[in-house]
């Protein structure tokens, strides 16, 4: 049965040739999803599953990253349903894990959308620093920047090890000291010649604070020990978040089963669709800080 759901992104007006609203459909029934590896998921999915499952035809490599994961996030309870399989759950009120197979629902993950009026332009000032006497400009991410920090060699030590903390801050930094032309060797150089060592804690640390948007990492399930509903569990947005269990997908078939009207063969919402899982304002917790 075809599907089809329109979502908006987080990101609207910052894009020049791509909408503020995209159209997901199916993702083909057997794809590479099935067996793509993390160090090559957003490759596959930009490159493969996206141009097959987004009715609108656009470069998603020039997505930004939270767009890209909201998008992936969308696919995935479109397709799957929004139950998912933890093998772990923290609970911080008796302070325990809980570890073992358990169905969680991915519409508990928070998405911290992006402030009224955002450019796209975060400026550190130079007042923040301790020695360092120039501002800092910051950009969010595009998933091509993404990838491109993951393998650039220049952030790999002798041992092999990539610094990715360092990969990913020198792709997102777009100005130094006025000057918009440097590239991600000449950003790398800057921090680690010209920042003392307090400095780059200082651009590390805020850089996070100022482009924490888009989803958490996790969301929020009932604690197995002790009943809480404060527990947590992780779900981050990478080759496995696609892989359901017989579980989770039985769990999504009763769901669908009990929203269906009387006489209908299949569940609708009001905008037609199967189940009515968005918009961004929705489907999921959103948090908005001014």
């Amino acid at each position: 049965m075809a599907i089809s759901e329109k979502i908006a992104l987080l990101g609207k007006g910052l894009y020049k040739d791509i909408p503020d609203v995209l159209t997901l459909k199916s993702i083909p029934t057997a794809s590479e999803l099935d067996y793509v590896g993390g160090e090559d998921f957003r490759a596959t999915m930009t490159d493969i599953i996206l141009p097959k499952a987004v009715e609108e035809q656009i470069d998603f490599r020039q997505l930004l990253d939270i767009d890209f994961q909201w998008i992936c996030r969308c696919l995935r309870i479109l397709n799957y349903g929004p139950y998912f399989t933890t093998n772990a759950i923290y609970c911080p009120d008796c302070d325990k894990v809980s570890h073992g197979e358990y169905h969680v629902d991915l519409r508990t993950i928070e998405v911290k959308m992006l402030p009224d009026n955002f450019n796209n332009a975060v400026t550190i000032s130079k007042d923040e620093f301790i020695d360092f006497d120039g501002d800092i400009v910051l950009r969010l991410p595009t998933v091509q920047d993404i990838m491109n920090a993951e393998k650039d060699p220049l952030f790999v030590d002798s041992k092999g090890n990539t610094n990715y903390v360092l990969a990913r801050l020198c792709y997102m930094i777009k100005s130094i000291k006025g000057n918009s032309r440097v590239s991600p060797t000449d950003v790398k150089f800057t921090l680690q010649n010209k920042l003392s060592s307090a400095d780059f804690r200082i651009l590390r640390d805020r850089s996070v604070e100022l482009m924490d948007f888009g989803l958490r990492a996790g969301g929020t399930t009932v604690c197995p020990k002790c009943g809480s509903r404060n527990a947590a569990y992780a779900a981050l947005v990478d080759d496995r978040f696609f892989r359901t269990t017989l579980g989770d997908l039985r769990a999504w078939k009763t769901d669908r089963a009990a929203e269906k009207p009387s006489g209908s063969d299949t569940a609708t919402s009001e905008g037609g669709g199967r189940i009515e899982i968005f918009p961004a304002d929705a489907s999921a917790t959103v948090r908005k800080d001014n």
